[in-house]
């Protein structure tokens, strides 16, 4: 099979998806279902905002989502703030992200993007994740909710292998999302070139600040403290795990331990920059046999 072509940039691949559910829609012989899902995702598509996460920001996901998901079981995962959209719906893509499907690994890899849509789910704020892509029609993989123990749901369709692959799908929007969401780390430029965004505004009606390309916040003011004649405590982006700190009884979170003695939870917290290097973790704790 001939290669199938690559977007350049977040731009064409919304444009790509958007075209490609126009058409699903237009035809009458696809199943009602899938038409039907094809017009959410065209009418999403209409008010997102759109992330294309550069290569370091894309392989920093993959961290996020051992650090806080690896050895898991979903019943037992409690997903916070830090886990939310950036807004009410977002695109996120990555150059180079393909997908192969079974049956079809001949075929190669499939591009796509994750669509991210902040909705009401079971009476509670959720996130919809929708794999949407130019050559098939958009699958709904769950969703996510925040501050809910186990909230995490995936579609009842084929093996239980198939579920277990859609939860991976979610997490890795929220692991994204976690990424995003941590301030002085990433920084966002207008992504794709004024042209391209300028005929997508006129073809799609998109908002014209709805393009953004996501590359990590290393500026002249990160080099400038290399330079400095004092020492640098120079730590490379990594997770902190939470921990007990020593505390006095009254202060907020605390605990009398065994020891006698007053201690505080510190939550879990990225620190360092990605300035200085992403050191991969290595002690997500493993919690039975259904994991991610």
């Amino acid at each position: 099979m001939t290669k199938l072509r690559e977007p350049s940039s977040v731009v064409e691949m919304a444009e790509m998806c958007r075209n490609a559910n126009q058409r699903i829609v237009n035809t009458k012989v696809i199943d009602e279902e899938i038409r039907t899902r094809a017009k959410d995702v065209l009418i999403h598509l209409s008010s997102a905002d759109f992330y294309e996460l550069d290569e370091g920001v894309s392989k920093a996901t993959d961290m996020v989502f051992e650090t806080q998901f690896h050895g898991k079981t979903s019943d037992t995962l409690l997903l916070d703030e830090d886990f939310r959209l950036p807004s009410k719906v977002c695109m996120f893509w990555s150059r180079g992200t393909n997908i192969r499907f079974p049956h079809h690994e001949e075929d190669g890899g499939f591009p796509f993007a994750y669509l991210g849509v902040e909705d009401d789910f079971h009476g509670r704020r959720g996130t919809i994740v929708y794999m949407v892509s130019p050559y098939f029609a958009p699958i709904d993989q769950g969703a996510y909710l925040l501050g809910v123990e186990a909230g995490l749901y995936s579609t009842r369709e084929g093996s239980e292998e198939d579920e277990h692959r859609r939860i991976m799908h979610v997490l890795t929007v929220a692991s994204m999302c976690s990424l995003l969401n941590q301030p002085g780390v990433t920084k966002k430029e207008p992504a794709g070139s004024r042209q391209e965004r300028r005929a997508a505004q006129r073809s799609g009606g998109y908002a014209a600040d709805a393009w953004h390309k996501v590359t990590w916040n290393i500026g002249e003011e990160v080099k400038a403290k290399l330079t400095r004649d004092e020492p640098v405590r120079c730590m490379p982006l990594h997770y902190t795990r939470g921990h007990w700190r020593r505390a006095e009884e009254g202060w907020k979170n605390t605990t009398l331990r065994k020891d006698g003695l007053w201690y505080q939870w510190i939550e879990g917290f990225w620190s360092g920059h990605p300035a200085f290097g992403v050191k991969k973790a290595y002690h997500a704790p493993k919690m039975g046999k259904s994991t991610f």
